[in-house]
């Protein structure tokens, strides 16, 4: 057994959740931050996406795990197969008594166990994993669910947990009404090299008896490249490379062993050089695609040049949601380095927009709504997804505020507004646009 071989007391890239394994990176850490706000002062829905392997679920059941008290917490994992089992396995989770049959039972059961941990001071909250897959009619009853409150206060807080297509899901015509009341939203995007390099380090130390198995640098770049930072990922292939080290007894990690290990895997998952039967496909689908090239420029010769009309100016406020996750490419050899992050970060809000121009003796309408689009713990975070979005033509700045519980945030906007109306169009377009959640919030508030 290699755990033996290496001086391990446990798998260290075991892929079951350990909280004595975990490594939070910098998504994990604002997606960790974004949970902690929503239990605290969310209101509306919160979404965490994240393609499959990224942590969702960990970060989620760290966040369930270090809850001390005063938040009653039921996790649900789909598939769910249709609003009676919701509700079923919901009040099961709360250990409600599972006398009641029909839907409207079942709801009134619930509504009164809620209304039993408010007058207790205790707060709830649902986290439902694998979202992206429920049903319109599922989401349709947890957006009912969400409608129990009391006159000042919601009652439950649900927190939506799925792959990126959920989002889209919930921005659809169908489900408009429960996308709009998203509040809080993050998407956990890949570790970086460096944090890849620590990660796997943690694990190691975490496992080792003694002193921890080191792997070379080169070797964890080549890890970095073929998982992409994906942390399932890097389990796997660290698991692989460890098992082909004890077959080879060699206790070095190296990045010649690795290369070989790396080859293998791309082989297997249809990505590498020797790819059987590769020649059958590939020749006609290029030979496809070239036809399918040629009819396209024959046809946009001949049509006139589209125009494009710029894209209107943003406002934006809070959205603890749609952080436009960092996506680290996968690089060739050696990946490339990461776009430095600007050294100024600005304490309020960058660049202001341009006064109008007024009739003599007209006043500019106060400013009472926002549209958020991100919102960071890291400044770094906050000004690379601004950076992105000045590229597209958006007026982004960053505001920092202040939250209740004395954290910082690092908000992302695209806009300000004289009112809710004009506020929500903007965020509107904003998601049409980019296929990404926007939020409005009260002017000058997180």
């Amino acid at each position: 057994m290699f755990l033996q071989f290496f001086g391990l007391k446990d798998n260290p890239f075991k892929l079951t959740f350990d909280v004595k394994g975990l490594f939070l990176g910098k998504h994990h850490e604002e997606a960790l931050a974004h949970l902690r706000y929503a239990a605290a002062e969310g209101e509306g829905f919160t979404v965490i996406t994240g393609l499959n392997g990224m942590g969702k679920s960990t970060v989620c059941r760290f966040f369930v795990e270090s809850i001390k008290s005063g938040i009653t917490v039921a996790f649900l994992s789909s598939p769910i197969a249709g609003p009676t089992e919701l509700l079923q396995r919901m009040n099961r989770s709360f250990g409600i008594a599972a006398g009641a049959q029909t839907a409207h039972e079942l709801i009134d059961a619930l509504n009164r166990f809620l209304m039993q941990e408010r007058i207790a001071g205790r707060k709830v909250l649902v986290f439902i994993d694998d979202a992206q897959i429920l049903s319109p009619a599922v989401l349709e009853q947890i957006r009912l669910i969400s409608n129990l409150e009391t006159t000042r206060d919601k009652l439950i807080q649900i927190v939506l947990v799925g792959e990126p297509e959920l989002m889209q899901l919930l921005n659809s015509h169908q489900l408009r009404q429960m996308g709009q009341r998203v509040s809080v939203r993050y998407e956990i995007g890949p570790l970086t090299v460096d944090e890849t390099a620590t990660y796997i380090q943690h694990r190691l130390s975490v496992a080792s008896i003694g002193a921890p198995l080191r792997i070379s640098r080169e070797a964890v770049r080549k890890i970095f490249r073929h998982t992409r930072g994906n942390p399932r990922r890097i389990n796997i292939t660290c698991s692989t490379i460890l098992a082909a080290a004890f077959k080879a007894d060699q206790k070095e990690i190296t990045g010649e062993l690795t290369q070989a290990v790396l080859r293998d895997l791309r082989i297997l998952e249809g990505r590498g050089v020797g790819t059987p039967n590769l020649a059958r496909w590939w020749i006609p689908a290029a030979a496809a695609g070239f036809l399918v090239l040629l009819g396209g420029i024959a046809f946009f010769a001949f049509q006139p040049a589209p125009q494009r009309p710029p894209p209107a100016p943003l406002a934006s406020e809070f959205q603890a949601a749609a952080a436009s996750a960092t996506k680290d490419p996968a690089a060739p050899d050696p990946p490339p380095a990461e776009p430095a992050p600007p050294t100024a970060i600005p304490s309020v809000v960058a660049s202001p927009e341009p006064k109008p121009d007024l009739p003599d003796g007209a006043t500019k309408p106060a400013m009472t709504h926002s549209v958020q689009v991100g919102a960071y713990l890291h400044p770094e975070n906050a000004q690379h997804a601004t950076a992105q979005l000045n590229a597209k033509g958006y007026s982004a700045r960053i505001m920092k505020i202040t939250d209740a519980g004395g954290r910082i945030w690092y908000t992302v906007r695209i806009g300000d507004h004289p009112s809710r109306q004009t506020a929500q169009a903007q965020a509107d377009e904003y998601t049409r646009r980019e296929q990404k959640q926007s939020v409005v919030r009260p002017f000058g508030v997180y």
